[in-house]
Formats: C-alpha cells, structure tokens, sequence
C-alpha cells in the first residue's frame, strides 16, 4: 500500500492528460463556460484524493472545461469544505466531501464552521468503502462475538485504537463499547498507520481500520480482521462477515466520498453535474482503479446523496453526544 498512491497519482495525470480532447459538440455552451475547481479537503495522495483526480480528468473530457483539484487541508477537512460553503453558488468551485467533514467533525466543535447539511447541494457520491474491525493477530478470539465474550472477562483490559480523538475509528470505537456492553481503554494514535503499527507489535488489541488501508494487511496475516460495517460484504475482503452477519448492526457505516456544491447553486447545473459524475464514476478505468485500492466506486443522485448525509449526521451526532465526545 505504501507505494500505491504515488502509482495512482501517476495514472490520473494519464487520465487527465487524455483527456486534452473536449466534447463541445456534445454539450449545451450554458455550464460550464470556465475552469471549474474541485477542493479536496485532504493531502495529496490519499484514496479521497486520488479520486477526485480521476474524476476530474473524466469530467474534463465529458464537459469541455478544466476540473481542477485543489488541496485545502486542516481541522479535519473542515478548512477545505468552508471555502466551498463561502463560495459563490454557481458551479465553479466544487468540494469533495466524506465522513469527517460532511458528518463527523462539525459535531465536534462548540462553533462548527458550517452546517453540513444546510451549507451544501450534495450532487453525487463517487465512491464508499468499509471500516474493517481488526485486532492484533495474538488476540486469542476470530470473530466479533468472542471479542466481545473476552473483553467481558476482562473489563477495561482490553485496549482500541484510533487516528485521534473525535476520528471516526474512535467513535466507532465508543459505539461498540456502549452497544457491546464493554469496556476498553482507547488509545489515540496521530494517523491510522500510527495505530496498526501499535496493533502488531502488540502494544493495543483493536482498531476500526478503512479498507484501503487495512485490507493488505489482513491479507498479509499482520492483523487480524473480524467485520466489515458495510450494509454488504466488502469485495476487497470477502471472506470477512458484515457486523450485521457477526451480530453487531449498530456498527453499520460506510466511509464515502463524493461531489458537493456550495448551497443556492441553481438546480440545473446540479443535474448536469450529476449526469456527468454518474457517466465518470462508471468508467471502466475509475472503477478499476478504486477496486485497487479497495475502495468501491458508487454514483447516486443528489436526493441520495442528501439521505445518506441526514442519516450519517443523524448517528454521529447521537454517538457524540452519548458518549459526551469534543474537541473543543
């Protein structure tokens, strides 16, 4: 995994560069007219942004304009998805939003910088992906139930990890514990990566790990993996049960991303945006690429997009304010 990334950056500079050749006999002159900016809330490299990439490479070729990407990073994808909330509604500065920004991160501030779910026009999802409940490859247990029965035989024994406080593995975390009935001591790690390394050296007993990141390891044997928390089983591990199979429903969650507009943008350059993200993300090559990095590519329609956010900031919210979570 480590050398993945750069190899997937190379390729949407292929896509984009292919993509030299616009459509303009194919597309009304209304939208767009001009370059169009994607801002990615994250680093340069990751699944998240390596998707916008692509994408933007494929929307180039379909609407005959520029999509460029622009990394704003910082508060937890925060930074980038205000710059998109302030901007003017017209189409032409874009954002590219998931779990931590657009459901989780505004939860978690006494003064979020935005509403989610008001300062938006969602448009499409792109793609979603699985948390995998893994443990150290030493823990005596092989499915959720008797990771369960063992912290129960041991209360407060048992350590989970995370990429931080307030990081979705952390309220997953928190999550299973209360709906398990358990007790587990969390440790926060700076990233995700900090956390497996603890995991295999023994140092911590579980974390909620993103498929993209924890599949190979899985693979490997260096962790352990008991559950997806995808509705479906993850095609990257398919052998792994959904929490649903292991007997832990409430763990249900998916990471996604996808394409966000600035609200009051008019509702037929959403379509259009929409029309043309449902034909990209069906790529052949975007999906190839994003099954790769175990990420699934999934278009929807804004009115799904919508949903999906209600129901992720509906839960988050919940799980925060339970379990009496800030970050303030």
């Amino acid at each position: 995994m480590k050398n993945f990334f750069p190899k997937l950056l190379f390729g949407a500079g292929a896509l984009l560069a292919m993509a030299s050749t616009p459509l303009h006999a194919q597309q009304p002159a209304t939208y767009p007219i001009r370059s169009v900016t994607i801002v990615v809330p994250f680093t340069a490299g990751g699944a998240t942004d390596v998707s916008a990439r692509l994408i933007a490479a494929l929307l180039t070729k379909q609407l005959g304009q520029p999509f460029v990407v622009e990394n704003r990073t910082g508060a937890s994808g925060m930074i980038g998805m205000n710059v998109v909330a302030r901007a003017a509604p017209d189409g032409y500065t874009l954002g590219w939003g998931g779990n931590s920004p657009m459901s989780v991160a505004p939860h978690l501030s006494k003064t979020p910088m935005y509403d989610p779910l008001t300062a938006f026009a969602p448009v499409s999802l792109a793609a979603i992906s699985s948390w995998i409940m893994t443990t150290r490859p030493q823990l005596p247990v092989s499915s959720v139930a008797e990771l369960v029965a063992l912290a129960k035989s041991q209360p407060g024994k048992l350590t989970f990890a995370s990429s931080g406080n307030g990081s979705a593995p952390h309220l997953i975390g928190e999550l299973f514990k209360s709906s398990a009935g358990i007790d587990m001591l969390h440790v926060p790690f700076k990233g995700e990566i900090d956390g497996f390394n603890a995991m295999m050296s023994g140092q911590v007993d579980m974390m909620m790990g993103s498929t993209s990141a924890a599949s190979q390891l899985v693979k490997a044997g260096r962790l352990k993996g008991l559950a997806v928390t995808t509705p479906k089983r993850d095609p990257a591990v398919p052998d792994l049960p959904t929490v649903t199979e292991a007997g832990a429903p409430d763990l249900t969650f998916e990471i996604f991303f996808g394409m966000l507009a600035p609200a009051g943008t008019p509702a037929p350059v959403v379509a259009r945006l929409a029309e043309a993200m449902k034909v990209a993300v069906a790529d052949p090559s975007y999906k190839e690429t994003m099954a790769k990095a175990g990420v699934i590519a999934t278009s929807s329609t804004p009115e799904e997009f919508r949903a999906l956010l209600v129901r992720h900031n509906d839960r988050w919210k919940d799980i925060i304010r339970r379990n009496n979570i800030s970050t303030d």
